[in-house]
This record gives C-alpha cells, structure tokens and sequence, in this order.
C-alpha cells in the first residue's frame, strides 16, 4: 500500500493530488463482490436469467485478496453490469447530472427523465492494477472500463483490456466524434502487455463547460480525458459528451450533460466461456475527484523546491 497524499502550494492549474477512496481489496468477504463497500453486480430495478450472474468474485492469492473477473458470462445490458463504489462527489461540468431514463422497473421509461444528483466536482478519477489470472494467453478475454453513473445505461468513456491470444493484453480506446457519431473502430493504445505482469491503468478527466463547433459546424466535446499506463501519459482525449449532446436530450431542444460516480466493469459481445474461473486479477482499485499525477504546474514547482510530500509508507 502507498500513500499518494501530496500537498502543494502552486499557481498552476492541475488536479488535486489526494487520490480518492477505496484502494485494494483487502477489507472485502470472499465470494461475489456485490454488495460489498458499495459495489453491485446487478441494478436494482431490473431482472433477467443472467443479469448479475457474472463470472466475478474476491479471491485469495497468495494471501492477497484481488477481484478477478471474466467474460465467461456477457450481456448487452448496461445497468446490471458491474459497477463500483462511488466517488466521493458526482463528477461532470456545471449543471450536469446523474440522469436515469430506465424508469422504476427497467421497462418503463421516465418522460421526462429524472436524476440522481448534480455535479459538484469537475474531476473524476480512476485507476485499477490488473494482470492475468493465469499468467498465459486466454482466447477471447476482454472487459470493458468506462466512467459511467452507477446502475445507468450510459458511459462517458471506453477503455477495453483484450487478449491478443499470442503476446498479451491490448488497451483499446473509443471517443466520439462530431455530432456524436463514432468512430469505425477503436483505437489501440497500447499492445502486447505482459500477461504475468501487473499492470497500472489510470484515468484521469477535467469536465469542461459547454462544447466546441468546429469549422464543419459540427458539435465535439472539450472534456480533457487522459490515460496513463504505469504512470506514463498515452493517451489524450475526450469524452462521449458529443453524443449524449446531440442524441440523448433532456427534453426536446435540451442538451443532455451526463455526470458520472462510478466505473463500469462491462462483458459485452461474445462470451468466452473458456475463461471461467480465471479472466482478469484486478488487485487494486482507486476512485475519486482527484488525481495523484502531478499536473505541468506542480511539476514545475516541485523543480522549485516548492513542493512538500507527506511521508509516504509502503508495504
């Protein structure tokens, strides 16, 4: 365990550097993960067959306990994947709200729709440790990570961990384009990482107010969205606020500015039956409003010998 609190005096503009809540998983019961320190792995308004019953559980290794899950078992839903805790606050940018269009019992929608809560904070933060549960090549594994509000059928980002099933995981990135639309195909961010290796994955979003038109007089978001990979930035990007602008209004004419409170573990596509019992180890797990990655002013203050670090304590 490491502490990442950092305090700082800096004139830069930059995340907060106090991490959020929740890392690891070792207060967590062995057995499925749902209901325990605010996860779920099913909404409570919907039924199914399948909805909930995930290949997911806490698990022991090597006296550590881990998340592992896998797409054994996969669904077209998004409500009743697995979801967990809770950010501190609701992240998105002014006015934005946790919005829920799947009505009191999954099937009836609310006209117009209702909401959970606004925005409060204008950062959202997210990192999870992952590697194999078996150390070699699984056909078919992927998983989807996506910022998203908790038992909702929408997401403001897409970052998939596949099984190349010869050399190891890939990342693959989606955002959406003008006007919402999407790309053909996602785009890779990264290749061949280490199925024995654990491997860091965060994220990190500034929500920003309003949209921008380009000269195509079409609307593209300016939320600033980055991932980083074992604490190296690769990727610079945006959000889905596009889409749910164009596509998914409040009411006729009102643009929908969704905020989000939870990460989505979605198993969407074709199962990989295969992969029960093993899939992903995610051994450790970070939410929050802030970032422990410094931003350009911190760093160029920490240069200045402004910066003072609270005593970190490793384990």
């Amino acid at each position: 365990m490491r502490n990442n609190a950092v305090i700082a005096i800096s004139a830069g503009t930059a995340f907060a550097l106090v991490a959020g809540a929740s890392a690891g998983f070792e207060g967590f019961s062995l057995g499925s993960i749902n209901g325990q320190q605010g996860w779920t792995t099913q909404d409570s308004f919907t039924t199914s067959t399948t909805v909930g019953s995930w290949d997911q559980a806490v698990v022991d290794v090597n006296g550590k306990r881990v998340f592992r899950m896998s797409n054994a078992v996969t669904s077209g839903v998004y409500s009743s994947q697995v979801f967990s805790s809770r950010s501190a606050q609701v992240a998105g940018e002014s006015g934005s709200a946790l919005w829920n269009d799947r009505g009191p019992d999954g099937t009836t929608p609310y006209n117009p729709l209702q909401y959970g809560a606004y925005a409060t904070s204008n950062q959202f933060y997210s990192k999870v440790d992952f590697r194999s549960a078996t150390g070699s090549a699984q056909a078919g594994l992927a998983l989807t990570l996506s910022a998203s509000a908790k038992q909702s059928t929408v997401r403001m980002s897409y970052v998939q961990i596949a099984d190349n099933g010869s050399t190891g995981f890939d990342l693959k990135f989606y955002e959406t384009l003008g006007d919402g639309a999407f790309p053909a195909s996602a785009t890779t961010i990264a290749s061949g990482l280490s199925y024995s290796s654990l491997h860091s994955l965060e994220m990190t979003i500034d929500f920003v107010d309003g949209v921008t038109v380009g000269n195509d007089g079409k609307v593209y978001g300016n939320d600033v969205l980055k991932i980083y990979l074992g604490g190296q930035l690769i990727k610079t990007g945006t959000t889905w606020e596009s889409y749910y602008y164009k596509n998914e209004n409040i009411t006729a004419g009102t643009p929908r500015l969704q905020a989000v409170d939870s990460m989505l573990f979605r198993v969407a596509g074709d199962a990989a039956p295969s992969t029960a019992g093993n899939g992903f180890y995610f051994e450790d797990f970070v939410i929050g409003n802030s970032s422990p990655i410094p931003g350009p002013g911190v760093v160029a203050l920490a240069g200045i010998a402004g910066l003072v670090r609270c005593p970190r304590r490793r384990s």
